[in-house]
């Protein structure tokens, strides 16, 4: 029987030494579709670079897997046995890129450690110092779970997930005075980004979004805006969800006074 459901985008992170815990989260999530879905009106959609990113140039790798992949994703859950992973120019690994911009945009993060024997001779010691302090970095920024076997993944994700799950609203909450500070805000230049769990209600055809630590998008109907927002060096550019005029943040008092609108930024989506 067809149900109503809203899709949460799950990025499924990790290093390369843990394929088989990899797949095993894949197969826990459409698990969890089969018990929950239905009830809960949640589906929950694996993602991984793998299977989810195409070739393309113009960025290094990370940055592309970023723009396709990871920004499009609701919660990751991330696995670690031995290694970090290699660095991307910018974190010391993929993975942590990843962590980090989940943490920073306040969506969820479930990380599982693997306590598996492992030969020491197959280690590679510098990747497990670094994965140590990477460790020990985050310890205050949530709960850490860990494992000793596939089997007890399975059974912790089976759980926590649900309680995770409990927490996800389907729609964004207004709070009102938030709101009501933004429409207030004068202050030449400001640069307002609502929280998350404050975004404004959708009153306009067309608004301006959060989009990277240097860019903002402009979704909607901008037909009648294309040549003034060339005039900006906006670039039309495909997002989650469609198209969308992406700028640098430089030019948002340009852009918002093109639309007639404060420069208040919605979070990203």
């Amino acid at each position: 029987m067809p149900f109503s459901s809203t899709v949460f985008n799950v990025l499924i992170a990790s290093p390369s030494d843990v394929p088989e815990e990899r797949a095993t989260i894949a197969q826990s999530l459409h698990e969890w579709n089969s018990l929950q879905a239905q009830d809960q009106g949640k589906i929950l959609l694996p993602v991984m670079w793998e299977t989810h990113s195409a070739p393309a140039m113009g960025d290094r790798p990370q940055g592309l897997i970023n723009e396709q992949v990871v920004r499009g994703c609701d919660i990751l859950i991330g696995s670690f046995w031995t290694r970090l992973g290699s660095p991307t120019g910018i974190e010391e690994s993929g993975t942590v890129e990843e962590i980090k911009w989940f943490l920073a945009n306040k969506k969820p993060v479930m990380l599982y450690f693997s306590k598996a024997h492992v030969e020491l001779d197959s280690v590679d010691l510098s990747q497990y110092q670094k994965l140590k302090e990477f460790k020990q970095s985050i310890r205050d920024k949530g709960i850490q779970e860990e494992y000793r076997s596939i089997s007890e993944l399975r059974e912790k994700l089976s759980r926590q997930l649900t309680i995770v799950m409990r927490e996800m609203s389907v729609g964004p909450v207004i709070d009102k005075k938030t709101v009501a500070a933004a429409k207030a805000s004068t202050r030449t230049g400001e640069l307002f980004v609502l929280e998350k769990e404050e975004a404004a209600p959708d009153t306009n055809e067309v608004f301006m979004e959060d989009y990277t630590e240097k860019a903002f998008i402009v979704r909607g109907n901008t037909i009648d805006y294309k040549e003034a927002f060339k005039g900006a060096n906006g670039r039309w550019i495909s997002v989650k969800g469609g198209k969308a005029w992406m700028f640098s943040k430089r030019h948002l008092k340009d852009v918002a006074k093109i639309l007639k609108l404060k420069p208040v930024l919605r979070p990203a989506g």
